[in-house]
């Protein structure tokens, strides 16, 4: 019997597995708020993969790519339910207040803190890849805290029965975060030696980051975000990405081979062809989360791009209705799955708070039985978890929710 390890790794390497991994996809904090109101108890909720009987995976230790220092955070006004104020990337937002639930953020971007090269460069000295609080917690004495270093977890990884996951945030994401989705568009064509510096930039600190941990540490998957695709179509054009990416990427990608990493897999929400057409598989093994209504068809990108690895592809909207229609949409992807090879079926991205929690409960117990072989034109799951819940106080309403943020305009 294959380990959940050994069944990624036969997937991502298109070989038939005992069984596909269960994976289901992560619901997002707003969600867990809601469900909290439809029976989930806070034991199931503190155990969640447990609770649903999702495969695990593990990381290498902290591993922190983030600002350090972080800016500080600071209020600049408030009116009614609204603030705005300094976020810890020194961005200046308009955000409500109170939130409709717990983890759903309505906000709105004013302005970033990286416009000219003097900013970036101000900027640069919040990323030292070196500064030993990226890959360790620390004490009062600025040492590392046992059991939080990549140093600690080599033996454990190295002989996990997980698949072994590193995700950082790769040059689009990181630049986007300095400059903001608009300020990045206009410096490709009004900055563009700025743009190379600040993608060159992340390339070296995500290698100078990485170097010692991959060369210890087995990894079966590595996740680059990016997050650089509408519906449609890519936030850079082709072109644009052959300029500025791929030169880039095809170091990244050799770095991480030559340590042995299993996968460089992409995470982009959009629609992910003209990132193919551009990276794979030259610079990348795969993609996901495979968003369907971005216009995604995962059959379509297993059999354009022969050997590619995807998981997502479970088009969230079909759980939010019966369960005939969510049922038409998970056997539709376990059918490309088993068919095709090279992918793992899971919510197409974040679980939102609109799906009802017994839907996603029929469809985790329903998409164990899809990976491990039950038929899928006459399995039906026995619908175990739904009967260890409470009692349901409120099912969630998104116009409900909205108006909680911006009730004001709403009254007016």
């Amino acid at each position: 019997m294959m380990t959940p390890r050994e069944c990624f790794q036969a997937i991502l390497r298109h070989e038939r597995p005992d069984r596909i991994p269960y994976q289901f996809g992560g619901p997002r904090k707003s969600t867990f708020e809601a469900w909290r109101k439809q029976g989930l108890s806070e034991g199931q909720q503190a155990n969640w993969g447990r609770f649903v009987g999702q495969d695990g995976s593990m990381g290498i230790g902290k591993l922190n790519a983030n600002w350090l220092p972080p800016f500080e955070e600071k209020t600049l006004s408030v009116e009614g339910n609204k603030r705005i104020w300094i976020d810890n990337m020194g961005v200046k937002r308009l955000d409500a207040v109170k939130q409709p639930t717990d983890g759903f953020v309505t906000r709105q971007y004013l302005e970033f803190p990286v416009k000219n090269k003097a900013d970036f460069e101000e900027m640069k000295k919040r990323f030292d890849p070196h500064d030993p609080a990226r890959t360790a917690d620390l004490d009062e004495d600025g040492q590392p805290k046992p059991g939080t270093s990549w140093r600690d977890r080599i033996e454990q990884c190295n002989n996990a029965d997980v698949p072994v996951i590193v995700v950082v945030p790769c040059m689009y994401w990181r630049s986007r975060d300095w400059c903001g989705f608009e300020g990045l568009s206009m410096m490709v064509y009004d900055q563009p030696e700025l743009v190379h510096e600040m993608f060159e930039f992340w390339t070296w600190f995500l290698m100078e980051l990485l170097d010692e941990p991959l060369k210890n540490i087995q990894v079966d998957e590595i996740i680059l975000n990016e997050d650089m695709a509408f519906k449609g179509q890519s936030m850079l054009s082709p072109a644009k990405m052959q300029e500025f990416m791929v030169p880039r990427y095809k170091r990244l990608y050799d770095f991480f081979k030559e340590r042995n990493v299993e996968a460089v897999v992409m995470d982009c929400d959009g629609y992910n062809n003209q990132i193919l057409d551009t990276m794979y598989p030259d610079v990348i093994d795969g993609i996901q989360p495979i968003e369907i209504a971005a216009g995604n068809d995962p059959e379509e990108i297993l059999t354009d791009y022969p050997g590619i690895f995807i998981h997502g592809g479970i088009d969230k909207r079909e759980m939010r209705f019966s369960r005939e229609q969510l049922r038409a949409e998970v056997a539709q992807r376990f059918k490309t799955a088993w068919e095709l090879g090279g992918y793992i079926p899971h919510v197409d991205h974040g679980v939102p708070p609109d799906i009802p929690l017994r839907n996603f409960l029929y469809y985790v117990e329903l998409a164990r039985g899809f990976a491990s072989g039950e038929d899928l034109d006459t399995y039906e799951p026995p619908c175990k978890l739904e009967k260890e819940l409470g009692p349901i106080e409120e099912m969630f309403d998104p116009r409900k929710a909205i108006t909680s943020a911006y009730g004001e305009e709403e009254e007016g």
